[in-house]
């Protein structure tokens, strides 16, 4: 691969007046971040190759952090490789530094971000200034990118923190008790002692609120869960009563409940464990299937199902088949019994609790099964129900998969945070002051 990039770069050096002359007039390069860099023809003077050895950075040691009246302090030494001409540094949330895992993606962070360039060395500097205060008790990344004596971006160094602990004003704490859990509903009351000036609450499936904020907390600058929980949960004072809906029933969901003290310091986070209860009765659990419209949509076609569970149903699970691939012998009634009773916890549409209008692509002028099974309280399992239907006429894709496209339920699934994405993270970055 190399050798062809040298290839081509000869090509360009030996061409740029034929260049200049005719098309085309650019020379562009790609790194692999797919990042480009164009340059105008008659503006390139001669291009070349360098050789540049060992490793380019500034290696960055944490020394001490402090946080006083007239702001945040944090000592550091700095050292740069004999090839590191200059460097740009940041400190930044360990949120958002945990994904900046390689030396191409520090260059992509840095070029978007664009600090000032630094190039002195330090045995004890201060890094002071900062925009905004430092959380106390989380997570930090000192990060430099070395840059050569060409300019060139190579490599990364990392030096990680946990500010202290600030103390708590009193003992502020947060009670919470269940007052009513149906199937799709939870709802709890919250009682806060005197020493807690506001907390905020926030449910998720359990084990997930981790997965969610590393989701979002680098996109949100969100330094830690509190930060998360704070941001988007209920924020309440005193005692408080709420009630979630749109529950998945049968499931397993987690309170969150972050409580501060009147500096804005956080408490421990409580976490109460909710279980929704089961739909459904000790009888047979069966759906009832409804074939509704076939239409176009955009390039492709989409079948609408409605699958309709009966009073005995706790869950129901639904798909469509193509008839030539429910006849093969591997599959047929059992193959596919088999399939829908497998549990896949990542698909958050397998498990159905209301009525499902469900809408899948599908091939026009073909023939399908709807299939669905379902299962009671007692987690016992009814007869699979299948209706036979051909869809209408249309110009054919060929093998369009019969993958749900819309989903629609008598049960919300609202079991996340709304959170509104910003467009990047915006971090903002301060000057090393030298403290010799």
């Amino acid at each position: 691969m190399k050798k062809n990039i040298f290839l081509c770069l000869m090509m360009a050096i030996f061409s740029l007046n034929t260049f200049a002359q005719t098309e085309p007039n650019r020379l562009v390069v790609l790194d692999k971040n797919k990042v480009q860099k164009g340059f105008i023809v008659d503006q390139v003077d001669n291009l070349f190759f360098a050789t540049v050895e060992g490793r380019v950075a500034a290696e960055v040691t944490y020394k001490d952090f402090k946080s006083g009246a007239t702001g945040d302090t944090l000592w550091l030494a700095l050292q740069k490789t004999p090839a590191c001409v200059s460097y740009k540094i940041a400190c930044i949330p360990q949120t958002i530094s945990s994904r900046i895992t390689s030396d191409e993606i520090a260059v992509s962070y840095f070029n978007s971000t664009n600090p000032p360039m630094q190039s002195d060395e330090f045995t004890n500097a201060q890094m002071t200034g900062f925009a905004e205060p430092f959380k106390d008790n989380t997570p930090y990344t000192i990060i430099t990118l070395g840059y050569d004596k060409y300019g060139v971006a190579c490599n990364m160094s990392k030096a990680e923190f946990k500010t202290p602990r600030k103390p708590l004003v009193g003992t502020p704490e947060v009670k919470g008790q269940s007052v009513e859990i149906t199937a799709t509903t939870a709802k709890l009351q919250f009682t806060a002692n005197k020493d807690v000036k506001g907390y905020a609450i926030c449910i998720f499936p359990k084990g997930k609120a981790e997965e969610q904020f590393q989701q979002f907390g680098p996109m949100m600058r969100l330094s830690s869960m509190g930060d998360m929980i704070k941001q988007f949960g209920i924020k309440c004072t005193g005692e408080f009563t709420y009630e979630w809906t749109g529950l998945a029933p049968d499931t397993d969901y987690e309170v969150y409940v972050q409580a501060w003290d009147v500096a804005d310091t956080y408490a421990d986070m409580v976490i109460i464990p909710v279980k929704t209860k089961k739909l459904g009765g000790t009888g047979v659990a069966q759906v009832s299937i409804e074939i509704k419209e076939f239409a176009k949509r955009g390039e492709g076609y989409y079948q609408r199902v409605i699958y309709t569970p009966n009073s005995e149903c706790s869950l129901h699970r639904d798909i469509i088949i193509e008839k030539k691939a429910f006849d093969k012998a591997d599959m047929g009634e059992a193959g596919v019994t088999a399939l829908l009773k497998q549990d896949y916890p990542k698909d958050p549409y397998w498990n159905q609790y209301g009525v499902d209008n469900a809408t899948w692509n599908a091939d026009p002028n073909t023939e399908y099964y709807a299939c669905s099974i379902a299962k009671n309280v007692n987690d016992e399992w009814g007869p699979l129900v299948k209706v036979a239907f051909t869809t209408g006429a249309g110009e054919a894709k060929g093998n369009v998969a019969p993958t749900r496209i819309v989903q629609g339920t008598s049960y919300g699934v609202t079991q996340f945070p709304m959170i509104k994405l910003a467009d990047r993270v915006q971090a903002k970055f301060q000057m090393i002051e030298n403290a010799k």
